[in-house]
């Protein structure tokens, strides 16, 4: 009986490895997109990583349905593995495995995340600045226009002669 538990939390870790890794694909994607301002492609791939998210959090829910069954709803994988080395010792090493593997997932997603959001904020500086160069283009210039209907610039003060035209 905990022998087929430990098959069916072994199948649910590759499948939420699975998902961590289209996860890690899809955040390089986006660093990419982001690296090379293509806009149309950020809709696209946001969409799919909350896809893969969604995925995520339901494989989540079948791991601790099976946490629960072992040990407890919220066990983690070093208590997995202490309850393989009692009871299932042939299921130890594949545990240590998945949890390596799991680590070194999120490690690189959270890397990867932290890379896409100063990326994100270094487009939105951009941006801004972009769109205030446009704005102050297209702006009136009503003041730099003195009382008499005249622009008032300072280009005139580096003529010896100052007059009105």
């Amino acid at each position: 009986m905990i022998k087929e538990k430990f098959k069916s939390l072994i199948k649910a870790l590759d499948k939420e490895i699975e998902a961590y890794e289209k996860l890690k694909v899809l955040f390089e994607e986006k660093k990419e997109s982001l690296k090379k301002a293509k806009a149309d492609d950020l809709g696209v791939l946001d969409n799919q990583i909350l896809a893969v998210h969604n995925s995520i959090t339901k494989l989540n829910e079948v791991r601790k349905m099976i946490g629960a069954e072992l040990i407890d709803e919220n066990a983690c994988m070093s208590q997995f593995i202490k309850l393989a080395e009692e009871q299932a010792p042939e299921f130890v090493e594949p545990l240590k495995e998945r949890k390596v593997k799991i680590c070194n997932n999120f490690d690189k997603l959270v890397l990867l995340n932290n890379q896409n959001v100063e990326l994100l904020k270094h487009g939105i500086i951009i941006s801004n600045k972009m769109l205030e160069t446009i704005i102050d283009a297209f702006a009136p210039q009503g003041c730099n226009y003195n009382g008499a209907g005249k622009t008032d610039t300072h280009d005139i003060d580096m003529w010896t002669i100052n007059e009105q035209i």
